[in-house]
């Protein structure tokens, strides 16, 4: 049988008036009665619902995901992580695609927002990177969190990761396997994490005296794709370099895939790394070298201070950055 208002109000002592007013986080409820009531409500395992909740505090108990980015990767581990914050909270997600070149762009997501009365928003790069689009968000009081964002507001909600510094570790990683030739394919260019990747990259090459050979740089997007196409290019340039890092896993895929047509091994004839850790790094052969990022856990996480947020929980709405992890696979060789 499940458990009931009535059986928590019992439980605890206390009124079901008082029981609600703490479910709803109201105020002027004494904090020995609120942590005694919240006691209750854990012991006995008691799940509000969630509808009339939404009636009496005017919240719809939905966020949405904010997307333009052709990494599917990538976002299937961004829903993966919100939805696991949103499970143990009650909350539901909305997942929508946006065009952040759009001239609509904002009109388009404030008429979202009202039409499915939704509560929050966790955006993600390149969305995440616009200023204009989240100073206006803050105009129409729409609140939000960003996942990786170009500027760390201590006013807003953030998650970030190292990018800067496990790019120039894993570049750090390929020149002490001997490599000095190494090219590099950028990642979107409206994502601020290409830049601060490319620049870890030229960082580490000047600390160990390289030089960047711009034949070997390109500009991809994230996808595929564009890696496919930068690996093209780089094969027909008069020399070509004998690692490459690309500035995730699926343009590292590209690559591979480009390098087999001209007839080249990785890595014997190419040593190969990308970034992410995505599920494709281990689904190629030869496995990735890459860089692990906690997509899963900063999703989650800014899930969860977006949500402390509308429950007046100040002291777990803290922005956080996240620890990446070298992986070190069969994908580059020792010179």
């Amino acid at each position: 049988m499940a458990v009931t208002i009535k059986d928590v109000s019992k439980d605890a002592s206390v009124s079901i008036k008082t029981v609600s007013r703490v479910i709803n986080n109201e105020a002027n409820v004494a904090e020995v009665t609120k942590n005694k009531v919240l006691a209750s409500v854990k012991k006995l395992g008691f799940k509000p619902n969630k509808s009339a909740q939404s009636l009496r505090s005017k919240k719809s108990y939905m966020l949405a995901l904010l997307y333009d980015n052709p990494n599917k990767s990538y976002l299937a581990d961004v829903q993966s992580g919100i939805f696991n914050a949103c499970k143990n909270t009650g909350y539901n997600l909305v997942i929508q695609e946006c065009n952040y070149k759009s001239s609509k762009l904002i009109n388009d997501i404030i008429q979202f927002v009202k039409d499915f009365k939704i509560d929050g928003l966790v955006i993600t790069p390149p969305l995440s990177d616009m200023q204009d689009f989240l100073s206006n968000l803050e105009a129409n009081k729409i609140e939000y969190a960003v996942i990786a964002p170009r500027i760390m507001n201590p006013d807003s909600l953030y998650v970030s990761s190292n990018d800067y510094e496990a790019a120039y570790n894993l570049t750090s990683e390929i020149i002490n396997h001997r490599h000095r030739d190494i090219g590099f394919i950028k990642g979107h260019p409206k994502h601020s994490a290409s830049l601060l990747r490319f620049n870890g990259f030229l960082a580490a090459l000047k600390k160990h005296g390289l030089e960047p050979n711009e034949q070997w740089i390109k500009q991809g997007n994230f996808s595929f794709e564009s890696g496919f196409d930068a690996g093209v290019e780089i094969f027909e340039s008069s020399k070509i370099p004998t690692a490459i890092f690309a500035s995730n896993d699926s343009m590292a895929a590209g690559i591979m895939k480009s390098a087999q047509m001209k007839g080249m091994e990785v890595p014997n004839d190419l040593s190969l790394t990308g970034f992410d850790d995505s599920p494709i790094a281990q689904q190629i052969w030869p496995a990735l070298t890459t860089i692990k990022q906690p997509v899963q856990q900063m999703a989650a996480h800014a899930a969860r201070i977006l949500i402390a947020k509308f429950d007046g929980l100040v002291e777990k709405t803290k922005s956080k950055e996240f620890k990446s992890e070298l992986v070190v696979r069969e994908s580059l060789r020792l010179l």
